[in-house]
């Protein structure tokens, strides 16, 4: 998706839009994008702990929008839409806090840019043994020595981008590989790599205590530069049961500086022969090594997730969370339609882990479209961490670290279980 950036929004002053007068602290709301960038011109709805509409405004060029007064356990919900010509689609966007008691909140909206650049990559070898190439930018991973590939998905904080290149002989093995570091993303440049490293280095990381309902696994490793993610496909292996003891990634220090490793098994709790829950671990480490992935350290798997569509737009969706050592719950649910007008929409909230339903915010006028009518499926995913860390140190680390929490001490580990349903 590569849509031209339009957001409906408006600004009203507080006194303006409040229709309530139970208040509280003060609080800054940021609204960024996966990559952590301010979105401006996006609408922060603020509401009651019930949802209901108290005032909204829009971000400014940082995206941010302050509210002078908020209620206690206030719901705090930024929305965003953009069209893609080129599709003749219109994205929506929605991400909600619930039970916000911090003075400042970051919630993370689906990224739109015109940003439709393209770099040549000359891959030349300087190791024996070479026949042929992959060449990752970013997400994306092109074969050959001398692709064309997109860059609006692998910017850098600094608004560069690296490139990676990897060797392999005849049998597929791994023989060098090379990259370019923080190279300006001018379009239809070339930037060259040499494959002339082989210091690679293997890690093995052990599966222990995986569940005997366990039906399929994915493993994965991103290297992270200046919080970009480059996939190297070798690093994102899967297969089904049985699950192997080990697993193997690769990494290479003098490339990343952060390092991201992970592992999901899907279930089949009830032996029906489907998949019906996921659970999983993910670290962030600045200096990789072998991991051990126990899964007896995983929540307890949620259940009897529920949609009602409620009235007015504002659908309620309940659940069981059975693990009282949870930290923080996470609901989405996504529609897509073609007529009568092409539209997606993503939606996300953010609960704490003694939840077990939310109602939907209350939205203004302008933001009409943003009601749900339907869904297409629905999920909801608890998360735990290794220490002691409450819903309101991950509210804070969200806003601290721009969306991204793992980088507060004592959030880069946790483990996860979801579930999901169709309507």
């Amino acid at each position: 998706m590569k849509p031209l950036l339009f957001v409906i929004s408006c600004v009203f002053i507080l006194a303006a839009c409040n229709s309530h007068d139970q208040a509280s602290n003060p609080l800054n709301v940021k609204v960024v994008d996966a990559q952590g960038q301010g979105i401006a011109n996006a609408t922060v709805v603020m509401g009651t702990q019930g949802g209901a509409l108290v005032s909204f405004l829009s971000t400014n060029a940082r995206g941010e929008a302050y509210f002078a007064l908020a209620p206690s356990n206030a719901t705090v919900t930024a929305a965003f839409s953009c069209y893609a010509p080129s599709e003749n689609r219109t994205y929506y966007s929605l991400d909600v806090a619930y039970d916000v008691n911090t003075s400042a909140v970051a919630l993370t909206l689906g990224a739109c840019t015109q940003n439709t650049d393209q770099v040549n990559i000359n891959v030349t070898d300087a190791i024996a043994g070479i026949t042929s190439h992959d060449v990752t930018l970013g997400p994306i991973t092109y074969g050959g020595d001398s692709p064309t590939m997109d860059v609006a998905w692998s910017l850098q904080d600094d608004g560069k981008v690296s490139v990676f290149a990897t060797g392999y002989d005849d049998a597929g093995a791994i023989k060098g590989y090379g990259f370019a570091l923080d190279r300006p993303p001018t379009a239809g440049s070339a930037i060259g790599v040499v494959i002339d490293r082989t210091d690679l280095v293997r890690h093995t990381h052990r599966l222990a205590n995986v569940p005997l309902s366990a039906v399929s696994y994915y493993a994965f490793a991103p290297l992270l530069r200046k919080h970009a993610a480059t996939s190297l496909p070798f690093n994102f292996l899967g297969g089904s049961a049985p699950l192997p003891d080990t697993v193997t990634t690769y990494s290479a220090g003098s490339f990343s500086d952060n390092n991201m490793f992970g592992v999901t098994v899907t279930l089949d709790q009830d032996g029906d022969g489907s998949e019906d829950a996921t659970v999983g671990l993910v670290r962030y480490l600045y200096n990789p090594s072998d991991q051990l992935f126990d899964f007896s350290a995983v929540p307890v798997v949620p259940a009897t997730l529920t949609y009602d569509p409620g009235t007015a737009g504002r659908p309620i969706i309940s659940w069981s969370n059975k693990d009282p050592l949870a930290t923080v719950q996470m609901l989405s649910f996504s529609y897509r339609a073609n007529s009568p007008q092409r539209v997606s929409f993503y939606y996300s909230m953010t609960v704490p882990a003694a939840a077990a339903n939310l109602v939907y915010p209350e939205l203004p006028d302008i933001l009409a479209n943003f009601r749900p009518a339907a869904y297409s499926n629905l999920s909801l995913q608890t998360l735990k961490f290794g220490g002691l860390v409450s819903y309101k140190n991950y509210l804070q680390a969200t806003a601290n670290y721009n969306g991204r929490f793992y980088e507060a001490e004592g959030l880069s580990s946790y483990s996860y279980a979801s579930i999901s349903r169709l309507p």
